[in-house]
């Protein structure tokens, strides 16, 4: 199996890694046929990789054998974030795989870190040719047998058709939405994405959520008396990050989760869904 070194990995602080632990836990109550997950959202920058990369090595913490799959073809940034590096700076993946390139066997690489595993990718201006074939489901089924979890980050939903391409294939999907600035409009369409192609709305991450604590939930106020004050306004905002359970509009964020699910999914599923989206 080939290498990759992992030269950095994001750290949450105290609050956010509570609430990533959350997630983990959920994740695991979702039961073992419940695998092979999709993270997505409906805009770019929403913190779905974060999230995605976040829930993946916490994941192999507990002790469970965990591949990530960087399915964003078309503007990945991972290879820079997490500093990854297979010693001669030669990646082949998942694209490489779809071509016909590569075999499973050439794109999986093991790496410095106990039970985390890796799947890269390279860009390429049109990857959802590539999703119409079979390999990718060949894939998908060799990555179940041979792993506790398959976490998968695709470009957001209200971009390009690759992540509802994808998400047909997986066993459901974590859809992430950022607190005040996603629209209502936008995590409808998501959610009409995802049930064309069958996919169940595993749950629902609301990130960035800033103001006071609330049912258990933190946002992001940890700070020591010193570094508070020399933060400026701006830093302060951009570090508060939270997972929280959109449970009630209070502070009402925007869009109201429970609303959209109920309208969207209909009251024949939507206590179903709900139930598990509070999770989060």
């Amino acid at each position: 199996m080939n290498r990759i070194t992992i030269g950095s990995m994001p750290r949450p602080d105290y609050f956010v890694q509570s609430e990533i632990d959350r997630l983990r836990v959920n994740v695991s109550f979702f039961g073992t046929e419940k695998k092979v997950i999709l993270l997505t959202s409906s805009n770019p920058n929403e913190g779905k990789s974060f999230i995605a990369i976040n829930l993946w090595n916490e994941l192999a913490k507990a002790g469970k054998r965990v591949v990530f799959v960087d399915a964003d073809m078309r503007k990945s940034t991972l290879r820079t974030t997490l500093q990854l590096s297979t010693g001669d700076d030669e990646f082949i993946g998942l694209s490489h795989y779809l071509a016909g390139y590569a075999e499973a066997s050439d794109i999986i690489y093991s790496t410095d870190r106990e039970g985390v595993y890796f799947i890269p990718t390279s860009t390429m201006i049109n990857p959802s040719l590539l999703l119409d074939g079979n390999r990718l489901d060949v894939l998908i089924k060799g990555l179940r047998k041979s792993f506790d979890y398959v976490i998968i980050d695709t470009p957001p939903l209200g971009i390009v058709s690759d992540g509802q391409m994808i998400a047909g294939k997986t066993d459901g999907c974590i859809l992430v939405v950022r607190a005040h600035e996603t629209s209502r409009e936008a995590v409808r369409s998501s959610l009409q994405q995802l049930r064309q192609v069958d996919c169940p709305l595993l749950g629902v991450v609301l990130n960035r959520l800033e103001g006071s604590r609330s049912r258990g939930y933190y946002t992001k106020s940890y700070y020591s008396s010193s570094s508070n004050e020399k933060k400026s306004r701006r830093s302060r905002e951009n570090d508060k990050w939270i997972l929280q359970e959109p449970k009630e509009p209070d502070p009402l964020p925007a869009p109201d989760l429970e609303e959209i699910l109920s309208s969207e999914l209909g009251s024949d599923t939507s206590s179903d869904v709900t139930s598990r989206y509070e999770q989060f």
